[in-house]
């Protein structure tokens, strides 16, 4: 039985996540939340960012704005694989 390339799983939808940074609050913080809420992040607004896919840190890089006025991640370094995996 011949292994599949990856060229057979480049029509797989995956989930990319890019996380912007995280907060803790209490319940009672939770609660009190309502729309205008400031919630600081633990990062500086020029921070890269992390990006996962299916969960799996896989890069960082910076928010960069598109042409249209979307948002979007320009990739800065990639993250190397676990020793020992391919």
């Amino acid at each position: 039985m011949n292994a599949l390339g990856l060229e057979s799983l480049s029509d797989v939808q995956v989930t990319v996540t890019v996380l912007l940074g995280r907060a803790t609050a209490s319940i009672a913080e939770l609660l009190s939340y309502a729309p205008g809420t400031i919630i600081p992040l633990d990062v500086r607004a020029d921070a890269p960012v992390e990006l996962f896919v299916n969960g799996v840190a896989i890069a960082s890089g910076d928010l960069v704005s598109t042409e249209d006025g979307g948002l979007a991640v320009q990739i800065v370094e990639l993250v190397r694989p676990i020793e020992g995996t391919k």
